[in-house]
């Protein structure tokens, strides 16, 4: 009764009022990565990433034999920076190389571990820098990786990501299991090799790569299959064209431009699908790169960044020798 007499007020006893809406809030996009492409950018550009380290730097590294770079991650240590390194402990051919490394660093207060053996190599070079910036790296820091390969640095400032690499870091410190990555981090063992599979699949017009090596039967599948439905398919490795092997060779009898680089060597890791989309990282195209190795890379959807890269493989094909 009282319900009736106020209706005359608006909205009074109203047994049914509206419910406020909540507006959506789209997910921002990622932010944009940038990629240094070696050795035209530099050594200093690398070291420089690890001198602006203020409150931490993480790290993962498959070799770590170059002075400077030990010396800058030495230095921050000594600054009160929070500074944690992963090695391996027995690089394939070169069991000792990063046991110099190694004391230096833990008798300049670094937390410097071997990485356990989850993995058959921790074969990852990235960093995370006072958590805020990944970088991910397809060289080591050695005089070579420093000086003269071609190689490639992403730096990404994205938190998705960011976190993810260092989610990953805290687990293989310890030697802890590890699930799929968030944001745009691909890691091995856990998704590298879907993601470039993915990525290869999904190529309609052209497929750009560097590696080292390429010994793994369903990556080579899917490049015949991209060659078989049209796609352009050009790769460089560092040879030399003596030695190529029988992936490379029925690449190169399927229609693929394949090629063997040394000006610059080739050390580079990445994969570039029409250009507008891309991974860049530490994996080979091997069964251990990809499904036993710790290894990190990125995969971007950076059209511009896709290209740019792209375009630095294609003058490596261009300079490089016909097996």
């Amino acid at each position: 009764m009282l319900c009736l007499v106020a209706a005359a007020v608006e909205g009074a006893c109203d047994p049914f009022p509206p419910v406020a809406s909540v507006p959506i809030v789209p997910t921002p996009p990622p932010v944009a990565a940038t990629v240094l492409v070696e050795p035209a950018a530099g050594a200093q550009a690398i070291l420089s990433l690890i001198s602006t380290a203020r409150l931490s730097l993480w790290m993962q590294m498959y070799l770590l034999t170059d002075d400077r770079a030990i010396s800058a991650l030495a230095e921050r240590a000594g600054a009160g920076c929070d500074v944690r390194v992963i090695l391996d402990p027995a690089p394939y051919q070169d069991a000792g190389a990063n046991q110099a490394a190694f004391d230096q660093l833990a008798g300049a207060g670094v937390d410097v571990r071997w990485s356990t053996s989850r993995f058959s190599y921790t074969h990852a070079k990235t960093f995370t820098v006072d958590h805020a910036r990944l970088v991910v790296l397809t060289l080591n820091l050695t005089g070579a990786g420093l000086g003269g390969n071609r190689e490639y640095a992403a730096l990404d400032d994205d938190p998705t990501d960011v976190g993810a690499a260092e989610t990953i870091f805290a687990a293989d410190l310890v030697g802890a299991a590890t699930t799929v990555p968030g944001g745009r981090l691909v890691t091995s063992p856990e998704s590298t090799r879907p993601a470039l599979l993915a990525l290869m699949g999904g190529a309609r017009v052209s497929l750009a790569l560097e590696t080292e090596e390429l010994t793994d039967p369903l990556i080579v599948d899917a490049l015949l299959d991209a060659r078989a439905r049209g796609v352009a398919v050009s790769l460089t490795w560092p040879g030399p064209t003596t030695d190529a092997g029988a992936s490379f060779l029925a690449l190169a009898a399927a229609g693929a431009i394949v090629r063997a680089a040394t000006a610059p060597p080739i050390h580079g890791k990445v994969v570039v699908a029409d250009d507008r989309a891309l991974y860049v990282g530490s994996a080979n195209l091997t069964p251990t790169s990809l499904d036993d190795n710790r290894e990190m890379g990125l995969r971007l959807d950076q059209p511009a960044t896709a290209a740019q890269v792209g375009a630095t493989v294609a003058g490596d094909v261009a300079g490089g020798a016909t097996p």
